[in-house]
């Protein structure tokens, strides 16, 4: 099992090499060819957009066939990935082209995320001892690895390393892939083809599709502080350049910030099942929504590099703590039924927050500067505090009393 858990941490860190180049340094790449900050709000919404059609589609479509199974998706995603990334080398002097390939290239990256987190639950459902938690916090060392070195090597080489270091990703992502297939994968496919069960957002049980928000009247308050905690989230991991730039800082600390947030975010995500058995994840999320407030709040009111990068250390107990125990929340309050439909409005909740994140922060900065944005992020983060606290705390209180 050791084997299993050392190949698929590094497909997960692979994943993350690509994840810490193409999307981390996309303001970076699209700066470099002429694109404004309004212009790489439309590139990355739109292919945040697509991505969220794109999954369910092709989920369902693994779901229903017995010939096409999670292997093949990978490739599928993989192989017109890095032949998009090759083109990109030749295509820079051509606006409209850049614009379109970089769409396609991080619409598919974000396409691939829960593809390759079901290949990891497909080997626990089947028996496999897989540590995912340490496999996840494998993939933020990867994150931090990744954005600190391209950090050091845009400065020196410039921006066409984030497409080497792309194709690097994705070129190990194949081979890690291969070695699970022929292990591990290739039989389970042959004896439980019947069983690859995969994102089943569009089948996920209609009947209690009505019933659902007043079953659980709470989730709507979720979901929506959600959204607007990813407003931000989003903003400060797209706009970071125009972030550190505003303080006196470069591409390279632009780097350090962004692994500096990825380290921080590890030991949560290590230790996490240990402490969710002394503190429930009700009151994990809860934190999470403070502490996203916090962070926003701490970035705009910083006035040095030093100052980003003390915000960044928040990332452990807002994005850090919000992505394990999210999920963690939904398996344990919601009856078996409900899961599938519970899990899928949290990512829809994600996406439409880094969508609306690109576009008004990206409009924001363009019109008047990095600030005023920051400052709209911690109106919506205030505002999800709130919401948090009416889906989180206040139904426990009023459940509370009426025992009383």
């Amino acid at each position: 099992m050791k084997k299993l858990n050392v190949r698929f941490a590094g497909l997960m860190g692979s994943y993350d090499v690509v994840m810490g180049s193409v999307t981390a340094y996309s303001v970076v790449f699209l700066v470099a060819n002429g694109f404004d900050e309004f212009q790489i709000g439309m590139v990355t919404s739109l292919a945040n957009l697509l991505a969220s059609f794109i999954q369910p589609w092709l989920g369902g479509k693994v779901d229903r066939s017995v010939r096409l199974n999670l292997v093949h998706v990978n490739v599928m995603i993989v192989i017109p990935s890095l032949a998009l990334l090759i083109g990109l080398f030749f295509a820079q002097k051509i606006f409209l082209l850049v614009a379109i390939m970089y769409t396609l290239v991080l619409m598919l990256q974000a396409t691939l995320m829960p593809f390759m987190s079901a290949t990891g639950v497909f080997l626990m459902n089947n028996g496999f001892q897989l540590n995912y938690g340490v496999c996840r916090a494998v993939e933020s060392a990867a994150f931090a690895v990744t954005s600190t070195i391209l950090g050091i090597l845009i400065t020196r080489m410039g921006h066409n390393s984030i497409l080497m270091m792309a194709i690097i990703g994705y070129s190990l992502y194949l081979f890690m892939l291969r070695h699970l297939f022929k292990h591990y994968l290739q039989q389970l496919f042959l004896q439980h083809i019947d069983n690859v069960k995969l994102n089943t957002v569009e089948v996920a049980l209609k009947a209690t599709e009505d019933s659902f928000f007043k079953k659980y009247a709470h989730f709507k308050y979720i979901v929506f502080g959600s959204f607007c905690f990813f407003i931000g989230h989003n903003f400060i991991n797209l706009f970071m350049l125009q972030i550190v730039e505003n303080v006196g800082g470069n591409t390279e600390n632009m780097g350090n910030a962004i692994a500096l947030a990825a380290i921080s975010e590890m030991p949560i995500m290590i230790f996490f099942t240990r402490i969710n058995r002394y503190v429930p994840s009700r009151v994990l999320m809860m934190v999470t929504g403070i502490f996203f407030f916090v962070k926003t709040t701490l970035t705009f009111t910083a006035m040095t590099v030093g100052g980003v990068y003390l915000a960044q250390v928040f990332q452990i107990l807002s994005f850090g703590l919000y992505i394990v125990s999210s999920v963690y929340y939904v398996n344990q309050e919601m009856a078996a039924e409900d899961k599938v439909k519970g899990q899928s409005l949290v990512t829809t909740a994600h996406t439409l927050g880094s969508v609306f994140g690109s576009l008004i922060g990206g409009w924001l900065i363009n019109r008047y500067d990095v600030k005023y944005g920051l400052f709209f992020c911690i109106i919506m983060s205030l505002l999800g505090v709130i919401a948090y606290f009416f889906g989180l705390i206040y139904p426990q209180k009023r459940k509370a009393h009426a025992i009383k």
